[in-house]
């Protein structure tokens, strides 16, 4: 009898480590502690950390769409959405 090897959980949560990728940017103002150069007369500092908020928002998404590739719990469009939140199947 063959017994299939289970997972580490690391293998399936390694994308959640695309999350530092922000985090480290954002943390480290050196890097962005200036006014040139301006984009429309919004000067860096501001406008490199909005531009950082847009592309967490693109992390995320990738990071939710590689992570329901790996583990297939990806819904399609016609799956009921009954019972209450938390139940388990």
């Amino acid at each position: 009898m063959t017994r299939k090897k289970a997972k580490p959980d690391w293998l399936r949560h390694w994308p959640r480590l695309l999350f530092l990728i922000p985090c480290l940017m954002i943390l480290w103002v050196p890097s962005y502690n200036r006014i040139e150069p301006a984009l429309g007369g919004v000067p860096f500092f501001y406008w490199y950390q909005l531009a950082w908020i847009l592309i967490g928002a693109v992390i995320v998404f990738l990071v939710f769409m590689i992570e329901t590739r790996i583990t297939r719990t990806a819904k399609s469009p016609g799956d009921d959405m009954t019972g209450v939140p938390g139940d388990s199947p």
